[in-house]
């Protein structure tokens, strides 16, 4: 995780890091009491996650935030105020949350379990995916990746959802082209579609992400920051992420929300009647 604590006096914006890196070691965490030099450092870094003091000389914690969000837009920000009376005015910008001074190692751990966009602990993948919701995939900077033709996403998204198991151009072809018979010609598009694919991830590093072996193409899922690998194990952020939508604009995906689910029994609160349609009753 990357964070970065912003306050005019740098002693408190010390002692939010020290809590950082004794939550997160292994993870990069800085200080800044100058919100100038802080919203340089935003735009080098690309923060998970910024704590923002509201109160500052110069430029104030809002004005800040309205600036990061334009340079960092997946940064989460989360206002750190002694005035709770500002919370409005800091969640008129849609920002993740609002810290009530004093700051304890317990309120932080709070905000960020129930961040807007949840921090995934892998922070050695070489990409990001996002499963619940619309599928998205994102490079290192948390950019989002650019793939050249819009299948190429659709079967980076069936891999993902395959947790690394071995799947066969036939098998792809099925579900991509569920309409028409598996040919050597729709073959051939699907071989096609795949290198496209690989190059896409080359462009940003990542093209270890992909596996390909005879006759089968899988995900090295080692490289993968995901949450929905991270919910199956028991991951609080990627749980408190799922909301029942899991790659949302494709079909073939619905079939994996059982599964979601029933992984997810011991710590999801799912309703009696789960998944029962009482239509007609």
């Amino acid at each position: 995780m990357i964070s970065l604590s912003v306050d005019d006096r740098l002693a408190a914006a010390r002692a939010i890091t020290d809590i950082m890196k004794h939550i997160d070691p292994e993870g990069t965490h800085e200080e800044e009491k100058d919100p100038v030099r802080a919203l340089e450092k935003v735009m080098t870094m690309h923060p998970d996650i910024v704590w923002l003091d509201i109160e500052m000389a110069g430029m104030n914690g809002l004005e800040l935030a309205a600036k990061i969000k334009k340079q960092s837009p997946f940064t989460n920000i989360v206002f750190v105020s002694g005035h709770p009376e500002y919370a409005m005015d800091g969640f008129s910008l849609h920002v993740s949350g609002f810290l009530v001074k004093p700051v304890t190692e317990a309120k932080i751990l709070n905000e960020i379990v129930n961040l807007r966009r949840p921090v995934l602990y892998n922070s050695n993948a070489l990409i990001r995916v996002q499963c619940f919701g619309s599928f998205e995939v994102f490079d290192r900077s948390d950019k989002p990746l650019h793939f050249s033709r819009s299948m190429s996403k659709e079967a980076f998204a069936y891999l993902i959802n395959k947790r690394g198991s071995g799947v066969s151009v036939a098998e792809l072809c099925a579900v991509l082209w569920e309409d028409r018979f598996a040919d050597a010609g729709i073959k051939a598009q699907c071989r096609s579609m795949l290198r496209s694919l690989k190059i896409d991830l080359k462009a940003v590093g990542a093209e270890n992400v992909l596996i390909k072996e005879w006759n089968a193409w899988s995900i090295n899922t080692a490289e993968v920051n995901c949450d929905y690998y991270n919910f199956i194990q028991g991951d609080s952020q990627a749980v408190n992420s799922f909301h029942g939508e899991f790659m949302s604009q494709y079909s073939w995906a619905e079939m994996t929300i059982g599964t979601i689910v029933k992984n997810g029994a011991d710590y999801l609160e799912i309703p009696d009647d789960w998944g029962n349609n009482d239509e007609g009753q």
